[in-house]
C-alpha cells in the first residue's frame, strides 16, 4: 500500500514504511555494522590471498581523483537530491496534494503522498478557520451576504463590528484547527500505538488522516462563499462534511491496521470519536 508493488503470495514488502510499520526497520540497522564489519573482513581476505605480484610491481593506492568516482558528480547529485527533498513539501506539492485529495478521496488516504509538518499544519488551520466561519453564520441566523459586507465596510449598518467578528472567528478558528489536529492525530496514534501495537512515526502516521480532513475543508468553503445559504441548509452542509471526514477517516486506518479484523478498526474508530468529542465539548463548553 506505500509503493504500490504487487506482491507474490506470502512475500513481505521491503519498502523502508512497511518495514517500520513491522518493527524491523532498527532491528535491519542494528544487525548493518556487523554485516559491513563481516564484509570488510572477507574482502580483506581475499585481497591478501588472491595477491598475484609477489615483487610488487604494482600498487593499490589511489587519489581521489585517480579512483573511478568523480567527487564532482557525487556532490551534483547530492545537491540535487537535497533540492528534490527541500521542494518536496513546496507549494505546487501541496496543490497537486489537495486536488488528488478531492478528485480521489480514498485513493488519497489509502496511498497518501509526503507532506511536510507545516503543509499539515497549515491545512488543518484552514479547515478549522472555515469551519468556525460556518458556525459563526449558524449562529447569527444565516450567512451574511456580499452587500452587508460592502455596507460594513463602508461603515454603514453597525460599521465595522461585522467585518471585526468575522476576523476574529477566521483567527480563533484558525488556531482552534491546528488544536484539533493535535488532538484528533494524537488520540489515533495512541490507539495506534498502545491498542494495535504497532510502531508507525508520528506524522507518517498524521498524513493519511490529513487527507481525510481535505473534502470537509471544500465543503466548509462552500458554506462560507454561498452567502445565501439559510442556516438550516449550512447545517446539513457541515454534517454532511463531518460524514465524509468520518468515512475517509475509517478507510485511512483500514488501510493502516489492514493486520486486523475491519470490526476492531470500526471499534477503535468509535473510541477516537468519542473521545474526541468528548475532549471537543469539554472544551467548548469553558
Amino acid at each position: 500500500m506505500y509503493c504500490g508493488r504487487e506482491l507474490e503470495k506470502g512475500e513481505k514488502c521491503d519498502c523502508a514504511q512497511s518495514k517500520i510499520r513491522r518493527g524491523e526497520y532498527e532491528e535491519q540497522k542494528k544487525e548493518e555494522p556487523k554485516q559491513n564489519t563481516n564484509t570488510k573482513e572477507k574482502t580483506n581476505t581475499q585481497q591478501n590471498t588472491n595477491y598475484s605480484d609477489p615483487y610488487r610491481t604494482k600498487t593499490s593506492y589511489k587519489t581521489g581523483y585517480a579512483g573511478g568516482d568523480n567527487r564532482f558528480d557525487g556532490a551534483r547529485e547530492r545537491y540535487k537530491a537535497k533540492r528534490a527533498a527541500k521542494g518536496s513539501g513546496g507549494i505546487k506539492n501541496v496543490w497537486q496534494y489537495i486536488v488528488r485529495s478531492i478528485k480521489s478521496p480514498v485513493e488519497a488516504v489509502t496511498n497518501p503522498t509526503h507532506l511536510s509538518k507545516v503543509s499539515m499544519l497549515a491545512i488543518a488551520a484552514a479547515m478549522g478557520a472555515l469551519l468556525w466561519l460556518c458556525v459563526f453564520f449558524i449562529l447569527r441566523g444565516g450567512a451574511v451576504g456580499p452587500f452587508r459586507l460592502i455596507a460594513s465596510a463602508m461603515g454603514f449598518g453597525g460599521g465595522y463590528q461585522l467585518l471585526f467578528s468575522i476576523l476574529a472567528a477566521f483567527v480563533s478558528g484558525a488556531v482552534g484547527g491546528i488544536v484539533m489536529f493535535f488532538l484528533y492525530t494524537g488520540i489515533f496514534y495512541l490507539i495506534n500505538r498502545f491498542i494495535m501495537r504497532l510502531k508507525t512515526p508520528y506524522w507518517d502516521f498524521c498524513e493519511r488522516l490529513v487527507s481525510a480532513w481535505v473534502p470537509f475543508t471544500l465543503i466548509c468553503l462552500i458554506g462560507t462563499v454561498l452567502s445565501l445559504l439559510s442556516p438550516y441548509t449550512l447545517i446539513a452542509l457541515v454534517l454532511c462534511g463531518a460524514a465524509i471526514t468520518a468515512v475517509l477517516t475509517y478507510e485511512a486506518l483500514k488501510t493502516e491496521w489492514y493486520a486486523f479484523p475491519p470490526s476492531k478498526v470500526l471499534y477503535s474508530l468509535l473510541l477516537g470519536y468519542f473521545v474526541f468529542l468528548s475532549v471537543m465539548s469539554h472544551l467548548l463548553m469553558i
